[in-house]
């Protein structure tokens, strides 16, 4: 005897042996677990091979003695509650059910069950389908999504999704906290033209033309805020999708600070041009006046007057330095980097730095420890950094008192280092923090262009230089190179 559906009504048993035989083939065959079940006696009343195996069952043995509270035992009430559902209306669907194997996995489950009489009794054919890996991927889809939806949120970047007409589809945040609206659905469905004040539509629709699929592009443009200002801006656009009705994704960020320092370096550049043309136009009479007072030098001079041509030559003498500072501050020197010892470099200098009078009233001590290690560096550059640092320690002490110069390496990390200091007394904290800005010096005679110099030769060298002062070690210049 089979069960058949009946045009009047819900599912029969069919009398008919060619009927049976067709549907037992197709019960026992079918892809999909089927299982008719008595709801009311927690029974399962029959079972194909597919539900047996799906459920990790022998066939007799899932009839036998399994209940149907065994396969949904932490779904009970909302299995009812579905069965309810199909028995009144004759059939139903789900996908909120799972099933549980002998081995205690749970499946989840898509359901699809109709009404079936057996014995006078209202029963339910239930089709159920693993969807385990369809749950799987829908997870996995949901998680990415979820990342790149934070990843979007959370972007330095505004974010734009456009469609081929140039309206916003969909944007981030950062990209309403950017153009000033207080939240990102405020830009859903302007168009790009409203916020893009660089572009006009004519070369909006020639951009869009020339972009291929997965082909980003980079432009500068200019955005505007809500409150009408304008800020630069670079923006990212790729096409993506079918090439016939591509959609855009595009990245907008504000260039607001890279384009004062663009600026910035454009007038630093400027100055550089004028400070050695100026130095040019002062070194030649400079050079003039200098040799004249040699030669006054040179005759005989009575004590008031050799006093004051002495004067003018040391004017002279720190005239010229400035000009050698201002032309060395202003970046006029081209660096030529090689690898050069320390101290083998030092060892060359120290005749020529001895021999400097400030220093000579100094009594300097030297000490090497780098050996034959090399650095990459500009051999001018650096004699000239030694000679500010020296020089400023020297000035800054009494005569006869000791400025060490020493080269080794940092504890820890091996680093190469030099150091040069002196025991002098500390420099006052709000004094030290401002020693290295152009045209701030302590000194009288000073112009503050010297660590200025180094500065600049330690950062276009990737050096760390640093500045110590307190009772304890005296004033200490370091480089870290």
């Amino acid at each position: 005897m089979s069960r058949a559906r009946d045009p009047s009504g819900p599912l029969t048993f069919a009398h008919d042996q060619g009927d049976a035989q067709h549907l037992h083939t197709i019960f026992e065959h079918a892809n999909d677990a089927i299982l008719l079940i008595d709801p009311e006696q927690d029974r399962i009343l029959e079972a194909n091979r597919q539900a047996a195996r799906m459920l990790g069952y022998d066939p007799a043995e899932l009839i036998r003695d399994v209940r149907i509270s065994s396969v949904h035992p932490h779904e009970m009430e909302r299995l009812r509650q579905f069965a309810h559902a199909v028995q009144i209306t004759g059939e139903g669907w789900t996908d909120e059910l799972s099933c549980t194997r002998k081995d205690g996995q749970r499946l989840p489950s898509e359901i699809s069950a109709s009404v079936v009489q057996v014995d006078g009794r209202d029963c339910i054919v239930a089709m159920v389908r693993d969807v385990s890996a369809r749950k799987a991927a829908e997870d996995a889809l949901r998680r990415s999504e979820a990342r790149f939806r934070a990843f979007v949120e959370n972007a330095g970047d505004g974010f734009f999704l456009v469609a081929s007409d140039g309206v916003i589809l969909d944007t981030n945040a950062r990209a309403a906290e950017m153009l000033g609206y207080a939240r990102a659905d405020e830009l859903i469905g302007c168009s790009v033209l409203a916020i893009d004040v660089g572009l006009s539509p004519e070369t909006f629709s020639q951009l869009l033309n020339e972009l291929e699929v997965d082909q980003p592009r980079l432009i500068e443009s200019r955005h505007q805020r809500r409150d009408g200002s304008v800020f630069p801006s670079e923006v990212s656009i790729c096409a993506y999708g079918e090439a016939q009705a591509p959609s855009y994704i595009a990245l907008l960020r504000d260039i607001s600070q890279r384009k004062a320092a663009e600026d910035a370096l454009a007038r630093l550049a400027e100055m550089g041009e004028f400070a050695a043309m100026m130095v040019h136009q002062i070194r030649n009479p400079l050079s003039t006046i200098r040799m004249a007072l040699d030669h006054v030098a040179g005759q005989s001079l009575p004590a008031s007057a050799t006093k004051r041509l002495d004067l003018a030559q040391r004017e002279a003498d720190r005239l010229s330095r400035l000009l050698e500072d201002v032309l060395a501050y202003a970046g006029r020197r081209t660096a030529s980097p090689t690898r050069l010892a320390v101290d083998a470099l030092i060892g060359e200098l120290l005749p020529s730095l001895q021999a400097l009078p400030i220093v000579t009233e100094c009594a300097l001590r030297v000490e090497l420890g780098l050996g034959d290690c090399a650095i990459h560096a500009d051999p001018a550059q650096l004699r000239e950094v030694l000679v500010n640092l020296i020089v400023n320690a020297c000035e800054a002490v009494a005569p006869g008192e000791p400025v060490w110069l020493r080269t080794g390496r940092q504890p820890g990390t091996g680093t190469p280092l030099i150091e040069v200091g002196n025991g002098g007394e500390p420099i006052p904290p709000d004094v030290l923090a401002r020693i290295g800005q152009p045209f701030f010096s302590t000194k009288a005679s000073g112009n503050g262009l010297g660590v200025a110099f180094v500065r600049r030769v330690a950062a276009a060298h990737h050096w760390t230089f640093s500045l110590q002062s307190d009772a304890a070690t005296g004033t200490v210049a370091r480089l870290l190179m």
